[in-house]
């Protein structure tokens, strides 16, 4: 049986964990308090990295593309599921300007794999389906930080 490791914060919570009772043996609940992750979580040059991405593609107040397009980008975007299928030229067209704007930290074209790589999926007849993009270490990390700022 699957041990269920909890935390008790609010009375929700606590009526989540009463209706699981009868499915789960007592000896297998089990409740604990959380744990301060260490400040610099990861590689000092990931971190150093990433901050220079941030730097150059964190959405100013009058770029809500950049905005919408870097929440999608770094979140694992599938054009299928989150477009149903429909091109969207003002997201490629804000993707395009992330690209440029990643030139100033990486020399090459193809940029914005550094973040995300992007994966052509299709249907089991072959005809193509969409993109879904897969976040990198590095990708996560920009988030991270752009989230923490609230430029995302």
């Amino acid at each position: 049986m699957p041990t269920l490791i909890a935390e008790i914060s609010d009375q929700s919570l606590k009526g989540a964990l009463e209706a699981l009772a009868p499915f789960v043996a007592p000896e297998n609940l089990k409740l604990f308090n959380p744990i301060a992750l260490p400040d610099d979580q990861g590689d000092g040059e990931l971190n150093q990295l990433a901050q220079k991405v941030v730097e150059a593609v964190r959405p100013k107040p009058t770029q809500p593309l950049r905005k919408e397009a870097l929440q999608k980008l770094l979140s694992g975007h599938d054009t299928f599921t989150n477009q149903g299928g429909e091109a969207d030229p003002a997201l490629r067209n804000a993707m395009g300007a992330i690209s440029k704007a990643l030139r100033s930290v990486f020399a090459h074209d193809h940029a914005m794999r550094r973040l995300a790589v992007p994966k052509k999926t299709h249907f089991p007849d072959g005809t193509y389906r969409g993109t879904v993009y897969s976040l990198t270490p590095l990708g996560a990390r920009v988030r991270d930080l752009l989230k923490a700022e609230k430029a995302i």
